[in-house]
């Protein structure tokens, strides 16, 4: 990598003496596109006619020694899961047992204290067009940094930091609890909403909250004689989102399905997994709707509803079950979305609340690549 510097120093330099400083500034400007923006020049030395150039990529925070950049295989597991359970973030989504389910590898960045994970910065990768990228995984609204009681380092600037160069492409959605005071410079951000309903309160309060609209959806499906069972498999629901919604996102390929059933397998291990369907009196499914349970919050993780579903309101009855089930108590249904403002407006209609959280991105394409970014990336 770096001999190919070298040899751009060697062609211009046809005389033996130092190069131009404005030569090298462009020399150090073109090794900075091709390599990073990290990349430091430390020494220049002229030998006869041969330009030598010595570049090295900045590896470490010295002033933030208990944060450190670790890959998958270096990641203490045990430590890990305490760590998120320990955290005030504490999403199912940040587990290792999570995040190994629905990503082929990843890394991180963390705050160690005695050997202790106390602040962790999941990372999960992917690959686009043969390059290795930090992206969201499917079916993981959020992630973004976890920390706990003894954090020292709670700016997520300090993590995003410690991201290799490598890593041209990135793109995270942080969570709920993230706050950024400052920009972070090279990344774009964006506010993003997920909906919240509290369900502290007692059933009759809570229904007070709904929308008129949504107590007419909830009385014709009561009236159209729906009943709610649980699913024994995940299967049904992913036909059914398959033959409706899915027609419509292109970006929904067989893999993802597979993803899905692979990521409700480890939930149902990891006994937080809940399926649920309306289904007429004939057996027919209208709705079905995925649950993911942890002890402050119910996750709506993946649902769907047939043409006929939509008309009978069958997954406003699906969700008002759960709500009634687990009124009274100290948790939260997370609707996890929705930028869509259909799909938003039918979260509200349950007297839910918006909740912001800040996606990341980062995108450097060298100018040999900018080519196939504009045809291969819509």
């Amino acid at each position: 990598m770096y001999t190919s510097c070298a040899c751009v120093a060697r062609a211009a330099s046809v005389r033996p003496k130092a190069p131009s400083m404005r030569f090298m500034g462009v020399v150090l400007k073109q090794c900075m596109v091709l390599f990073g923006a990290n990349v430091l020049f430390l020494a220049l030395k002229v030998p006869g006619n041969v330009c030598n150039l010595y570049f090295s990529r900045t590896m470490s925070h010295t002033k933030k020694p208990e944060l450190r950049f670790v890959t998958h295989q270096q990641v203490n597991e045990e430590n890990w899961n305490a760590c998120i359970a320990a955290s005030r973030e504490r999403l199912v989504y940040g587990y290792n047992w999570y995040l190994s389910s629905v990503c082929r590898t990843w890394c991180a960045v963390v705050e160690e204290q005695d050997g202790e994970y106390v602040s962790v910065f999941p990372l999960p990768l992917g690959h686009r067009l043969g390059q290795e990228q930090i992206r969201q995984p499917y079916f993981t609204q959020q992630l973004g940094l976890f920390t706990t009681a003894a954090s020292k380092y709670k700016d997520v600037a300090d993590y995003v930091a410690l991201i290799p160069a490598k890593y041209k492409s990135v793109y995270l959605q942080l969570n709920t609890q993230n706050n950024l005071t400052t920009s972070i410079t090279g990344y774009e951000t964006s506010a993003r909403l997920t909906y919240h309903l509290n369900l502290q309160p007692a059933y009759p309060a809570l229904v007070r909250g709904y929308s008129t609209n949504q107590k007419r959806n909830l009385k014709r499906a009561q009236q159209s004689g729906l009943c709610l069972d649980p699913l024994q498999s995940i299967a049904p629901l992913i036909q059914l989102f398959k033959g409706t919604k899915g027609k419509e996102l292109a970006e929904m390929k067989p893999k993802h399905y597979k993803l899905l059933e692979q990521l409700h397998h480890e939930l149902e291990k990891q006994g937080v997994a809940e399926l649920l369907q309306a289904r007429t009196a004939e057996g027919e499914m209208q709705a079905a709707a995925l649950l993911v349970h942890q002890p402050d919050k119910i996750i709506f993780l993946f649902g769907a509803s047939s043409a006929s579903g939509r008309q009978t309101g069958a997954m406003a009855l699906l969700l008002d079950s759960v709500i009634q089930r687990y009124a009274g108590t100290a948790r939260a249904l997370d609707f996890e979305g929705s930028m869509v403002p259909s799909v938003a407006k039918f979260y509200a209609n349950f007297g839910a609340s918006p909740i912001s959280y800040v996606s990341l991105r980062h995108q450097h394409t060298p100018w040999y690549l900018a080519w196939k970014r504009k045809t291969y990336i819509s």
